[in-house]
């Protein structure tokens, strides 16, 4: 009884935050170091070219110069040239003159590790060893956050299917490829899922939702919209998914339903506010790149609707089905382990075959399982994520093909593997208990 008693007081000791964050650091850099290399690419490149615009930012920083209206900056008459990740590598001069500023969003992934790489500079001169340690960084971040959903998971629905969560980011090859990758820099892609999470968190331990929690909602898509306005409405989407659970679990358990709804508009009020005050800012950098407040906006627009699609006559010629079904139909693995690959259709059979089997085993036994409807939500609004941005933005979807397969890992692929363990061990829960009851009446 007393090594029992010894153990829950560890265990209790383990859960304290601090040692949560700890654990969750450890385990994320063993996992960056397991799973990546810094300096061969590994596991491969994923758009290696946007990567031009830090790299010209960080050499730009490293030799006391600046780019105009605080904009990443590139040295090359041709984008994404790879010249430009070798020039920070060996350190070499480039005149201020031949950087032109990137001025289609802030840019500020690229004074981030500009400044960072700036003070790793004063120990490790070589820009090799620098960049595997950025490389490392990012892994490690993006690791971290993907363990903090996986937490909220294990709290919510259950420690397999957590686990299953997170061996979708383990077994993803887009997500291994990109992870590192310091433009699109994907942990901050989770940064508005967390912000939702601590919401639901504070509000359940408070019963009400604490204005410091929508206040970090609106940071976390501010942050995200200062690294790239692309993708919005998933992020957008991803902030929600967790206020969607919680509603949908109150429903299912007959509590108090209605508080989530206020709290979803109000998320969503936070959410938009974060993007208006990153536009406000991307406003005010071309104000001063330009020198004018007509300019920047015009830029801004310029920007704005190209990616997204506003008309048929203002994008090229092409229907939101096509998009959709140009990368339903991609034949690449969302998942792979070893030989073995699954595509976004496939698991989305899958999955959709799973919940119809688990409602006719519900009506059969007049006793549907109370977090099927929840499961449902989630991965429902797991799916729409990415299509959204497809009907949004059909023209630059169907353009870049190397970036649109990676919105399936925020957050259908995961929450698509969390749902399976879920239901599969209900499914099995409830043979046990069958062999049981026929055991019993023997």
């Amino acid at each position: 009884m007393m090594q029992g008693k010894k153990w829950q007081l560890a265990f209790a000791k383990a859960r304290h935050p601090a040692l949560t964050v700890a654990l969750v650091l450890l385990i994320s850099l063993c996992l960056a170091l397991w799973r990546q290399n810094g300096s061969s690419y590994a596991t491969g490149l994923w758009d290696d070219g946007s990567q031009a615009l830090v790299f010209g930012r960080m050499l730009q920083v490293q030799q006391n110069q600046s780019a105009p209206g605080g904009f990443m900056g590139v040295y090359t008459q041709d984008w994404g040239d790879a010249q430009n990740r070798y020039l920070y590598r060996e350190n070499a001069p480039v005149p201020a003159a031949a950087y032109m500023s990137y001025t289609h969003q802030s840019g500020l992934q690229g004074a981030g590790f500009a400044l960072l790489n700036k003070l790793l500079s004063v120990v490790w001169d070589a820009g090799e060893e620098r960049e595997r340690i950025l490389y490392t960084l990012n892994s490690v971040l993006f690791y971290a956050a993907t363990l903090g959903i996986c937490l909220a998971v294990a709290r919510a629905v259950g420690r397999v299917p957590a686990l299953a969560w997170a061996a979708a980011a383990l077994l993803a090859p887009w997500v291994q490829r990109g992870m590192k990758d310091l433009y699109w820099c994907l942990w901050t892609w989770l940064l508005p899922a967390l912000a939702g999470l601590a919401l639901c968190a504070a509000a359940k331990r408070r019963g009400k939702a604490p204005l410091w929690a929508y206040a970090l909602v609106f940071l976390a898509c501010l942050v995200r919209c200062m690294c790239g306005f692309e993708f919005i409405s998933v992020f957008l989407i991803l902030c929600e998914i967790p206020l969607v659970y919680c509603w949908a679990s109150a429903r299912t358990q007959h509590t108090a339903a209605r508080p989530w709804v206020g709290r979803m508009v109000w998320t969503g009020a936070a959410a938009v506010g974060g993007v208006a005050a990153a536009l406000l800012l991307w406003l005010a950098q071309g104000a001063v790149y330009f020198g004018s407040v007509a300019q920047s906006w015009q830029n801004i627009t310029g920007a704005v609707t190209t990616r997204v699609s506003v008309s048929d006559d203002a994008v090229r010629a092409v229907g939101v089905g096509q998009v959709i079904a140009k990368y339903l139909a991609d034949g690449d693995a969302v998942l792979r382990l070893g030989g073995f690959g699954v595509s976004v259709a496939q698991l989305l059979g899958v999955c959709a075959a799973a919940i119809l089997l688990a409602v006719l085993a519900g009506l059969a036994s007049r006793r549907v399982a109370p977090g099927l409807w929840p499961l449902c939500c989630v991965w429902g609004l797991s799916l729409a994520a990415p299509l959204s941005w497809m009907v949004l933005s059909k023209a630059h979807a169907d353009i870049h093909v190397q970036l649109i397969p990676m919105l399936w890992h925020f957050a259908f692929v995961p929450a698509s593997c969390m749902l399976l363990a879920a239901l599969g061990g209900d499914a099995l829960r409830g043979v046990v208990a069958a062999v049981r009851r026929r055991t019993n009446q023997k």
